[in-house]
């Protein structure tokens, strides 16, 4: 008679089980925790560029903040301070931006991480401690390329298993994500 119990219980506890990972079929990445991953490890030191063969660049990014699928759809906008030093045959520019870019987030599987594509300058503050910046129109499209080559290279979110449970499996089963107003959203496969 217990045995019939305790197998009656089992199976409850098993189906309930079942039911209940059908239930979770995603997860939720907040602009909260894209931001602390980005003040803990994207603000951290000079990353130098080559751009064009000719003209080298130093990038050091800042005070970062991420707003997911609010100004556009299916885009995260970043604002943060750059400091940005060119050299070239030219000459030595300096140059430090309030700057806000539109990018489209997108996921790496197997690095279980999100990199931000299709980067796009929407706004700037230029500041130079020379005054004002020579050549701005040639200045612009070089930071661009530099922000766009440094977003390609460093992401603004891994998943970590150590977070929790449910990252952990996203980490193993998403595919791909979704951009909703505030938060970056995990599809798991089945």
């Amino acid at each position: 008679m217990y045995r019939r119990i305790f197998s009656c219980i089992a199976a409850v506890l098993l189906i309930g089980t079942l039911f209940g990972c059908n239930q979770i079929s995603q997860y939720s990445l907040s602009e909260q925790a894209i931001n602390k991953y980005l003040s803990d490890y994207t603000e951290k030191g000079n990353r130098s560029f080559n751009l064009n063969g000719l003209i080298n660049a130093d990038l050091s990014l800042n005070n970062l903040n991420a707003k997911i699928g609010r100004g556009e759809p299916n885009k995260v906008t970043l604002s943060g301070n750059a400091v940005f030093a060119v050299s070239s045959i030219l000459g030595k520019q300096d140059a430090n931006l309030q700057l806000t870019i539109n990018a489209r987030p997108d996921f790496d599987p197997v690095k279980g991480a999100i990199y931000l594509k299709d980067l796009e300058l929407v706004d700037y503050d230029l500041q130079t401690s020379q005054g004002a910046v020579k050549n701005v129109k040639t200045f612009i499209p070089l930071l661009n390329s530099a922000l766009q080559q440094y977003f390609n290279d460093q992401p603004v979110y891994v998943l970590n298993p150590n977070n929790s449970a449910l990252e952990a499996t996203a980490q193993k089963l998403a595919k791909g994500i979704e951009v909703k107003e505030g938060k970056i959203v995990f599809e798991f496969i089945k």
